[in-house]
């Protein structure tokens, strides 16, 4: 249980430093977008700093060829679209209960807008038991990382699956559609790290970039849409634009504050319109540009007028590369985050999720189905004292 006392002491100070932050932005905001106006043209200028500061231990965004402060409208409306949106949810193995298991509930939704047609629904649904799934070769259970990674991964999948077994539809190239990053985090590091060793990260890289090229062989787009983004790598970038030399320690510098690429370009795009392209900076994608598959973002204004509201889209290279592909998931994204009124998000992004969401009684209903399934079979197995403990403690 909570103190009380001790939460509200922290809700005043949080509630008076957020006042102080939103304060800070005005004039801060206002130098970074007279700057992203002056680097605005400046590119190649941009683009050699750039690549010599990530020797230096920078990361940001690096301009893909567009202005800086550039504003793509929003392109015509489609008489007729293909869309398709997945996403996960899970249980992780529970070394206090019964007996270990990882499930992986993936939903997954199309949608052909003009054809009157519902929706239509499915599911993909993985149930890891076995001790070479669920353990590594040390004997430990794996880790929270890798097996995020994995839900991620599978996502990917079954959404560039979906995609492949459309290609041809006659409501045109399909637009898919993940939510939040289009790669798994875990690989956007481009090197092995704690709890997901080597050989399984080949595994993981290879499996990504097998999917971006079905996806890629469809015709149609393919997107990664990240709601009220936090990141300041644009930012970053215009930090760097001021430097007079690359060094470790003012390529560290940050002049913004707590000021992020969402608020900037809030001030920068009206509805509907697109921002630059920028390439991330992440090390896997010198990789994957190695592969055709260079991750790319832009930031996309899905409010209304007087009410900006931001994201970031993330795309292969081969989407940017294509305007027709380009404008059709910019189309799409626009006009799914506006089939609901209440807030501007993909609407078949918000029914993926349902789809996916493994609820509290589902979870208590599998539990007690395994463990009739034991006792069948003569087996007993019980949770841990600490669980037990928890149970009777209400917690």
């Amino acid at each position: 249980m909570l103190d009380w006392r001790q939460v509200r002491r922290y809700v005043q100070e949080m509630a008076n430093y957020t006042g102080d932050r939103l304060r800070a932005h005005p004039p801060t905001l206002r130098y970074a977008l007279s700057l992203l106006h002056r680097f605005s043209e400046d590119l190649e200028r941009l683009q050699r700093m750039g690549r010599e500061a990530l020797r230096a231990g920078w990361r940001g965004a690096i301009p893909w060829g567009e202005p800086l402060a550039a504003r793509f409208p929003l392109p015509p409306e489609q008489p007729q679209a293909l869309v398709i949106a997945a996403d996960g949810s899970q249980i992780y193995p529970d070394r206090h209960g019964t007996i270990p298991y990882f499930v992986l509930n993936i939903g997954l939704i199309e949608m052909r807008p003009g054809s009157g047609a519902p929706p239509e629904t499915w599911h993909h649904l993985v149930f890891w038991y076995r001790e070479e799934e669920l353990f590594t070769e040390d004997g430990e259970m794996r880790a929270l990382n890798d097996l995020e990674a994995e839900r991620d991964i599978q996502e990917l999948e079954q959404l560039t699956a979906a995609m492949a077994q459309r290609a041809g539809d006659p409501f045109g190239p399909p637009v898919g559609l993940a939510d939040g990053m289009l790669l798994p985090w875990a690989l956007s590091r481009g090197e092995p790290f704690a709890a997901v060793p080597a050989e399984r990260y080949r595994e993981l890289f290879r499996r990504a970039v097998g999917a971006l090229e079905s996806a890629k062989e469809t015709g149609g787009a393919i997107a990664g849409y990240v709601d009220r983004p936090t990141g300041h790598a644009v930012l970053r970038l215009l930090a760097l634009g001021l430097l007079d030399e690359i060094t470790r320690e003012k390529v560290a510098d940050y002049p913004f504050g707590q000021l992020r690429d969402r608020a900037l370009f809030a001030e920068l795009l009206e509805p509907g319109e697109r921002s630059a392209l920028f390439a991330h900076t992440w090390p896997i994608n010198d990789h994957l540009a190695h592969e055709g598959h260079q991750l790319l973002f832009f930031y996309l204004n899905v409010g209304a007028a007087g009410r900006p509201h931001l994201a970031r889209v993330e795309i292969p290279e081969w989407v940017a590369r294509d305007r027709a592909r380009l404008d059709r998931l910019h189309r799409a994204i626009w006009d799914q985050c506006h089939i609901l009124a209440e807030a501007p998000y993909p609407y078949l992004l918000t029914r993926a999720h349902e789809l996916a969401r493994i609820r509290s009684e589902e979870r208590k209903q599998l539990e007690q189905m395994i463990q009739e399934a034991l006792l069948q079979r003569g087996l007993r197995f019980s949770i841990s004292a600490k669980a037990r403990q928890k149970e009777w403690l209400g917690g």
